[in-house]
């Protein structure tokens, strides 16, 4: 993630009071026992927070949005020239008013749909959410389900983001709290985190414990798959890296039910059953579910960039089709898995990549045009009685544009797509309520996926938060949408 300005370049940074001590000692009323002694002693010996005249730092006082605007604006490296503002309860007079100003004009923060700032009012978790995201230029968003977090709330997308940065965590209960006003102390350990790697939480990619040594649920596992994938340095569609896993592994399972390894006849390892462990951890192949996911989707992006295979196209990795020959290798470009059965020319639907793409049908609800790649039985020699791979006589195939079907987990924040499913859902299931939309309605996706809340469901697809341009707010499945 980006950082704007290194604390260490700050040296003389105070936070609220306008006395300016140090409290490099410590403050009187901040013990050793209280949980954010060390966020609050980091910020205090780099300058950047102070107390009061009394010597104390008052860990419990409540923090105004002036105050919060102040302390970014340091942070930031802002300068303090009080200057006129555009928000009419900020007079240039106002010792946060040129913080308060630049900002705004730098779309950190807003004011309220009045055209006021309430620089009084106090700043919630919600809003300082909102606040880092924007400063740090959070992208990356982590899945967590907060009972009291929905796509409506303006922090929503911030909230996750934080979440992914170790900045913060929601209570034991489930929630996130997000108008819960933030104390001196609170608010000094999201800053501590937010600038220093040496404060950030753990976070559990998809929310899943990796030391678990139990199978995750699935659709957290469809969000791991999916996360690798985004991940990868080639782009490779998450509809292909789960078909894969589901041909490899049925049921997605990584652990048997004593917590060890399933290893395949043939020494596959897990989830993605690799084989091929050169170069690689092998411990962690078999305990480190994650590790073992990137493992797999690095031999496909490898298997894809092989020129001994054939091409579609102009070889986009973004389209589905794209990835026929790939996937074969995947298994081995042996006999068994020629796209055609060499004495009838029939196609052989048991051919491992031909499995794959019945899976991405059936569970990902996308159809890729691969009967349209037109290949024929003697574009393959091979003798079935050898173990010798297949020579491929014809290197490139040209096929329809308009037939290649492009993935549609790979959306950003800010893409404009229109969607031919039924319509809007208001949680990311079609058990949420549905408003519907048209073919014509340009939607906005307005942040990283989501997973269906119904946890045992076998859908391989994913949804996305989107807004329309009447404001109203919903999510949409993935292989009904279509980018613009």
């Amino acid at each position: 993630m980006k950082r704007l300005i290194s604390m260490l370049a700050i040296c003389s940074i105070l936070l609220i009071a306008g006395a300016g001590n140090v409290f490099a000692k410590g403050f009187p009323d901040v013990p050793e026992e209280n949980r954010f002694y060390d966020e609050i002693m980091y910020l205090a010996n780099e300058g950047i927070i102070s107390g009061y005249p009394s010597g104390r730092f008052a860990p419990g006082e409540k923090v105004t949005r002036a105050a919060a605007a102040i302390m970014l604006g340091r942070v930031l490296g802002y300068d303090d020239t009080q200057r006129e503002t555009v928000f009419p309860d900020v007079p240039k007079d106002s010792k946060a008013s040129g913080y308060i100003q630049q900002a705004y004009e730098n779309k950190i923060i807003s004011g309220y749909p009045n055209g006021t700032f309430r620089p009084d009012n106090y700043v919630t978790r919600g809003e300082m959410a909102i606040f880092i995201a924007r400063a740090y230029e959070l992208t990356e968003e982590e899945v967590v389900p907060f009972s009291d977090v929905s796509i409506n709330m303006s922090a929503f997308s911030a909230i996750r983001k934080i979440i992914d940065f170790g900045v913060t965590t929601g209570y034991p209960d489930g929630t996130f709290k997000p108008d819960l006003d933030l104390t001196r102390e609170q608010f000094s350990g999201l800053l501590a985190r937010a600038e220093s790697d040496d404060f950030r939480l753990p976070v559990n990619i998809c929310g899943f414990d990796a030391d678990s040594r139990v199978n995750p649920d699935m659709q957290t596992m469809n969000c791991l798959l999916t996360k690798a994938a985004e991940e990868s340095e080639l782009l490779v569609p998450p509809e292909i890296v789960k078909a894969v896993a589901s041909v490899e592994n049925g049921g997605w399972k990584h652990f048997d039910a004593n917590g060890e390894p399933i290893i395949s006849d043939d020494g596959g390892i897990g989830l993605m059953q690799i084989t091929n462990t050169a170069g690689y951890d092998v411990e962690r192949l078999k305990y480190d579910l994650y590790y073992n996911i990137q493992t797999g989707i690095e031999f496909l992006a490898a298997n894809f960039n092989r020129g001994d295979l054939p091409k579609i196209n102009e070889h986009d990795p973004a389209d589905l089709e794209s990835w026929y020959f790939a996937i074969m290798a995947y298994n081995g470009t042996v006999p068994a898995n020629s796209p055609f059965y060499q004495e009838s020319g029939d196609v052989n639907t048991n051919a491992y990549q031909e499995k794959v793409y019945m899976h991405l049908n059936d569970f990902g609800d996308v159809t890729a045009n691969i009967r349209e790649i037109p290949m024929v039985s003697a574009d393959f020699e091979y003798d079935r009685d050898s173990s010798d791979p297949i020579k491929f006589l014809k290197k490139s195939y040209e096929m329809d544009d308009s037939l290649l079907t492009p993935s549609t987990q790979l959306l950003n924040a800010g893409d404009k797509v229109t969607y031919e499913g039924s319509g809007l859902r208001s949680i990311p299931s079609t058990k949420g309520t549905l408003t519907p939309v048209t073919s014509n309605d340009v939607l906005s996706i307005i942040g990283e996926p989501v997973y269906d809340t119904q946890s045992a469901s076998v859908n391989q697809f994913i949804w996305y938060p989107v807004q329309m341009s009447n404001g109203k707010k919903g999510y949409i499945a993935s292989p009904y949408i279509v980018k613009k």
